[in-house]
């Protein structure tokens, strides 16, 4: 009889004792063929929550116009990496604007999709059919001396975290238990160092009964990114904040959360396999193993102004646009609401020299004139 993805937790905590919850996060979001990013499509209306790019296609196109920019700028080869493409909607959204608005560079690019989901590898194959010959899918493990732009967008946040939680001055990780038939939280001992060198490194001091998720795989993940990255700009488009205002006192219950049918809640261990389950992203984290592995910081702003730096006022000279298209549009740029609130772009570079007047030194002042200006 084959076992649902509840019994497979069930199984696992009975043998063990108890899970961590990356453990229990990394079954519920990747087991092969039960997990939820691994059966289904997730994403846009018919999935559990909309993206930027599910908002306007202005959101993929300014993508395109930035990226274009920075290859020409910094002298980097006509290659785009995107790890984590979803349903392949940000992939045709940047091609289509390459194919049409810049034809030689679209003709001698290369697109290359890091995408471990075998049912997301044929969405996308047939989402991007008519850019094929210019993609390649890898897994990241092959992706190796890459020159060109690498980037993701809500890749992170979807990583397995680590629960923990402060009790009278002591750290303690929140295990998943199962208890008269139903799974919940239990405080014990960490299950790795690894936890309290992360805590120390970052400096993060949590008070008592504050709960925090520390996502490890992101630190594995970074590292790897500037071993394998040798000429380029690397982009990470997510939600989340640095340290000291992700782990700030108010954040008592952390930031995991769940998402079904485009409706928030916090049944982490309901709907198990069909609910997507994510965390804020540690952008200190992100910087700091970066820079051990080679990536020089560049920027750290907003969404919001990340896309005025990378051309997306251009959009409102399209006189072809709609009120609904204009609305979405605006929905991508506004500081408060929208896409604008928790939403930021961490820029890292390896191997260039990234000079004052490189597009995304920008600062967030001068990004916020530049819109003020233009929508006046």
């Amino acid at each position: 009889m084959d076992l649902n993805i509840r019994e497979i937790v069930s199984d696992k905590i009975k043998k063990n004792g108890k899970m961590t919850f990356r453990e229990f996060m990394d079954i519920a979001l990747y087991y092969p063929g039960l997990g939820y990013y691994q059966k289904e499509n997730p994403f846009g209306q018919q999935g559990s929550f909309y993206t930027s790019v599910d908002a306007s296609e202005s959101f993929g196109k300014s993508i395109a116009k930035g990226i274009f920019k920075s290859i020409s700028q910094l002298n980097l080869e006509p290659n785009l990496c995107e790890m984590g493409a979803g349903s392949g909607l940000l992939a045709n959204d940047i091609l289509n604007y390459f194919k049409e608005s810049e034809p030689n560079f679209y003709e001698n690019m290369t697109y290359t999709i890091i995408e471990k989901s075998d049912y997301l590898i044929n969405f996308q194959r047939e989402n991007l059919k008519e850019h094929l010959d210019k993609l390649q899918w890898k897994s990241f493990k092959e992706l190796n001396n890459f020159n060109g732009v690498f980037f993701s967008n809500e890749l992170v946040d979807a990583f397995p975290v680590h629960r923990i939680i402060s009790i009278g001055g002591e750290i303690k990780e929140l295990y998943v238990i199962e208890h008269e038939g139903k799974f919940t939280f239990y405080p014990d001992n960490l299950s790795t160092a690894e936890l309290s060198e992360y805590l120390d490194t970052l400096n993060i001091r949590l008070i008592d009964k504050q709960i925090a998720d520390i996502n490890l795989d992101s630190v594995v993940w970074i590292k790897d990114v500037g071993n394998k990255i040798n000429k380029g700009l690397v982009i990470t488009i997510d939600y989340g904040f640095m340290a000291e205002q992700l782990y700030a006192p108010f954040r008592m219950d952390g930031t995991v959360t769940c998402y079904f049918k485009h409706t928030q809640n916090n049944d982490f261990f309901e709907r198990i396999g069909f609910q997507d389950i994510t965390a804020f992203v540690d952008f200190s984290a992100l910087k700091y193993y970066g820079e051990k592995s080679g990536l020089d910081f560049v920027n750290f702003f907003p969404q919001w102004t990340f896309l005025i730096a990378s051309g997306i006022m251009d959009e409102f000279d399209n006189k072809n646009m709609t009120d609904l298209q204009r609305a979405s549009l605006k929905s991508l740029i506004m500081p408060e609401g929208g896409f604008g609130t928790n939403f930021n772009v961490l820029i890292q570079s390896k191997g260039v020299i990234c000079k004052s007047d490189f597009l995304y030194k920008k600062t967030s002042f001068q990004l916020l004139s530049e819109l003020t200006e233009r929508l006046s």
